[in-house]
């Protein structure tokens, strides 16, 4: 009965919305004032069907309706005027009331509803519109939108009424969980996929089949974490064979994570670190300067690092001996380039970077050598081949500052000395050798100012006046003289004293012949003398005044002189030769009359004498005449070779000896 009552509902209201179409379609519409898009169009006739009555009901339906908004806005149609009467305006206006509402609740009943917008979900958004944007979420497969639906669904029960929607939906989230987690594992991140398969609730479908392959991954990830760590102390320690037997084991062991991840990562890492500790055994050959090994060399010398590693903990393994490293640069520097070629992801690279450290420091060693033999360019050339990623290199970087700072003070002159003192100012007090940079900076600070000095007293000693070389003399005897600053001093220091007695020793002889021009008496002479007297010979001119003072004073000594060799000389003249000879010797050797005096006194010396020879030959004639021939022979024998009258006395004695000579003798 009341599907039949509805049927019948429907078919009027069918019927009526045909009739207002075909009416709306057969009217024109006026135009509208101002309105430019609105054009004339020709009325059509009226169809048989439309009924003037209802047209009216439909004219008075009220403008806002459920109708009217859901449907169609008729209330704004320009519908021409009809005349009707009261009552049947009444009875229009009532069934139009009736159908207005059964049409909306219709339309209301079969409408889709809008799709909810996931961007804004409020906190009052209903469960379905929570539900669907979970869905849509989840679509994309994305592990964290997974998470939010199944968080969003694993509460719900069987009294929720999207429940069975929602469990479907869950058993789909969750095997997209578990797709996700065994991708993981076959990456080789199985905590990772544990820790996914974990989201799936207990009120999912696939919660057992989750729990029990989060238990066979959990066993698979404790025997991983067992076997990763005897395999890296394999690798850590050398111990090839072991890492070799560790890996054979994983290879033959099942699932997917061994076979498909964990073997190949093992096996990948087992050939980089033996690479790795190829590479840093040529890093170690080189500091010898030893070639490449050939392959089977290599396989060899792999095998007994295998032999070495089983032994490692035997009580008879004998004590490794490191050779010594090489005193020159090179080879250090080629073996710390290989060590550096280690790939970083291997455990022989710390070992190779701790090798690269000790090598640096050994370079350093080797610099601090240099720097004591004074070869401070070497020694920077030795610091500067150390890399910047070793712990020595700041230590480096100060020796070169302070190796750089010497070779400039090594120029010894002012800006250079300047220069070294700013570079070892730049070694920060946490360097090692801060000390030794403090105490050279200290040392060539005293040096700097030693050098100031005495530029400065080479500046006013070059005006070559008295005053000014006294100041500069001055200026530099600050200088201590034991300094190699003042050592180098000195003989300038002595130079400039020569040149200041030079200019004295010149004044003096300037006046001392000033004093001689007004006249050569005997008061300027001595006054001359007197003055010119006090510069010694080896003094700067003294050669030049000695010269002088010796002509000066040769002239007082004739004029001092000269009155006692002209009274020897009257004397001599009166027959008193002998009071001449003493008067003549009062002349002192070495005056300048001295000699002419002595050559005086000598002749009449002979003089004296040829008269006392003459006097013994008459003595000795006097006493052969006596007879007494053997005593006239004695005294005449006495005269000299040198008496003028030699020969006469010579002749006598001969004569008188063969007188005394038997004649049978003398035939």
């Amino acid at each position: 009965m009341q599907s039949s009552k509805r049927s019948g509902l429907e078919t009027q209201l069918n019927a009526v919305w045909r009739r207002f179409q075909s009416r709306r379609r057969s009217n024109q519409i006026p135009p509208q004032p101002g309105d430019a898009a609105s054009s004339p169009v020709e009325s059509e006739p009226e169809s048989d069907e439309s009924n003037p009555a209802e047209v009216v009901a439909i004219s008075n339906i009220p403008a806002r309706d459920l109708f009217s908004e859901a449907i169609a806005p008729i209330s704004k149609l320009n519908l021409p005027t009809v005349t009707v009467d009261p009552w049947s305006a009444f009875w229009a206006v009532l069934a139009a009331m009736v159908g207005g509402t059964g049409i909306t609740s219709y339309l209301l009943l079969i409408a889709v509803p809008p799709t909810p917008s996931c961007q804004g979900i409020a906190p009052i958004s209903t469960d379905g519109e929570r539900l669907f944007c979970a869905q849509v979420g989840a679509e994309t497969k994305e592990l964290p939108k997974l998470r939010a639906a199944i968080e969003l669904v694993k509460d719900w029960t069987d009294r929720h009424p999207l429940y069975r929607e929602s469990q479907r939906l869950l058993k789909s989230w969750s095997e997209d969980s578990i797709r996700i987690g065994r991708k993981q594992l076959n990456e080789g991140n199985i905590t990772q996929a544990i820790t996914t398969l974990k989201i799936i609730p207990i009120t999912s479908p696939s919660y057992d089949l989750a729990q029990e392959t989060i238990a066979k991954w959990s066993i698979q990830a404790q025997d991983s974490t067992k076997i990763d760590r005897k395999f890296t102390t394999a690798m850590k320690t050398g111990d090839w064979g072991e890492a070799f037997a560790i890996l054979q084991s994983v290879q033959r062991m099942r699932g997917n994570y061994w076979s498909a991840y964990k073997h190949d990562q093992m096996a990948s890492k087992l050939a980089k670190e033996r690479d790795a500790w190829e590479q840093l055994q040529e890093a170690k050959d080189a500091l010898i300067g030893k070639e490449s090994d050939s392959y089977a060399e290599r396989a060899r010398r792999m095998e007994l690092a295998v032999k070495a590693a089983a032994s490692k903990n035997g009580k008879d393994k004998d004590k490794v001996v490191e050779a010594p490293l090489p005193s020159q640069p090179e080879p250090i520097v080629t073996a710390m380039k290989l060590a550096n070629q280690i790939d970083p992801t291997t455990y022989v690279y710390h070992d190779g970077q701790a090798l690269r450290s000790k090598w640096s420091k050994h370079l350093v060693q080797l610099s601090i050598g240099a720097y004591k033999a004074q070869n401070f360019n070497g020694a920077i050339a030795i610091v500067q081949k150390i890399p910047q990623d070793v712990s020595v290199y700041q230590e480096a970087q100060d020796w070169v500052k302070l190796n750089q700072a010497h070779v400039w003070a090594g120029k010894r002159h002012t800006l250079a000395m300047m220069d070294a003192i700013s570079q070892v100012k730049k070694i920060p007090k946490t360097s090692s050798i801060y000390t030794l940079a403090r105490t050279q900076r200290s040392q060539w600070q005293g040096m700097l100012k030693q050098q100031t000095q005495l530029q400065w007293a080479k500046t006013i000693a070059s005006f070559q006046q008295p005053a000014t070389l006294a100041m500069a003399i001055d200026t530099a005897k600050q200088v201590p003289a034991d300094s190699e600053a003042g050592k180098t001093i000195q003989s300038d220091i002595a130079n400039w004293s020569r040149q200041i007695e030079t200019i004295d020793n010149r004044v003096i002889l300037a006046k001392a012949r000033q004093i001689i021009s007004r006249g050569e008496t005997l008061v300027n002479l001595k006054a001359a003398v007197k003055l010119a007297g006090k510069v010694g010979k080896d003094r700067p001119l003294g050669e030049e005044i000695t010269e002088a003072v010796g002509g000066w004073t040769e002239k007082i000594q004739t004029i001092e002189d000269r009155p006692i060799l002209l009274n020897a000389l009257s004397t001599a003249s009166q027959g008193h030769l002998s009071q001449a000879i003493e008067i003549a010797n009062r002349i002192a050797p070495g005056r300048s009359l001295y000699a002419e005096a002595q050559t005086e006194a000598r002749y009449w010396r002979f003089e004296l004498q040829e008269i006392a020879d003459r006097r013994t030959l008459a003595r000795a004639i006097a006493i052969y005449r006596e007879g007494k021939i053997s005593t006239a022979i004695d005294l005449a024998a006495t005269i000299g070779r040198r008496s003028p009258i030699y020969s006469d006395a010579r002749a006598y004695v001969m004569d008188w000896r063969l007188l005394l000579t038997p004649r049978s003798a003398r035939n």
